[in-house]
């Protein structure tokens, strides 16, 4: 699997490369949406050039709750996320999930623990400052949207998923066995203000390859550090 960093300029910047019609699916988003939009299909048409040697994106449809996949099953699985000036794209050749977010103050994050998090979760918090819990929140949160990007069933699940904290495991019925979730830290990976998490998902002992897209090239880049590894417990309880 491929993992590509970006800012959403940078990829916005290289939005000639796709065709008249993604212009104009857009064409009715508010400026900023049509930036990340067409920046993260900037950025999926590169990639597959780069990594498959498909030089035009080919069409793209949705799941059920709205995962977006290529619409023939030949070409790769891809997903895409975004939070504020950064756009992340993961590609690959079998169902991944990918999600990044700045750490920044929430409104009502107690009632965000309250809905999300497992009891488990929620006395582990207990023991935390305010700063920490925020941190191991938006790491939390990261994880949880990884996963139900993989099993593209979306917000409905995001309850379901309990994580054990101490043992670095998670509960979540939606996934295949063996799936695990890598947690870094993106401040090192590229410059920008304020600090993010980003979580992907990968199948446990499979090594991943990150690369940085700026003026127009997919760049390799060093592997940063996996701060936090969650690999999917033996036992799911479904709820």
């Amino acid at each position: 699997m491929n993992i590509i960093l970006s800012t959403i300029e940078d990829a916005y910047a290289e939005s000639h490369v796709l065709k008249k019609e993604w212009h104009d699916f857009a064409s009715s988003f508010s400026f900023n949406r049509q930036k990340s939009f067409l920046g993260g299909r900037a950025l999926l048409q590169e990639s597959l050039s780069e990594f498959y040697g498909v030089d035009s994106l080919p069409q793209i449809t949705t799941l059920s709750h709205g995962k977006p996949v290529f619409f023939e099953s030949r070409y790769p699985f891809f997903n895409i996320s975004h939070s504020s000036k950064l756009i992340c794209l993961a590609i690959g050749d079998r169902e991944l999930g990918l999600d990044v977010e700045y750490i920044k103050p929430r409104r009502n994050i107690e009632g965000l623990k309250k809905r999300i998090l497992s009891d488990e979760e929620y006395e582990y918090f207990g023991r935390l400052g305010e700063a920490d819990q925020l941190t191991l929140f938006t790491s939390l949160w990261t994880l949880r949207e990884c996963l139900i990007k993989v099993s593209g069933r979306g917000l409905v699940d995001i309850s379901s998923i309990a994580a054990d904290i101490e043992q670095r495991t998670f509960d979540y019925f939606s996934v295949p066995e063996g799936t695990e979730v890598n947690i870094i830290r993106l401040d090192s990976v590229l410059n920008h203000d304020g600090a993010a998490f980003l979580s992907y998902s990968s199948r446990a002992g499979e090594e991943s390859e990150f690369y940085v897209f700026r003026e127009g090239r997919i760049i390799r880049t060093d592997n940063p550090e996996i701060l936090y590894r969650y690999l999917k417990s033996n036992v799911s309880r479904q709820s």
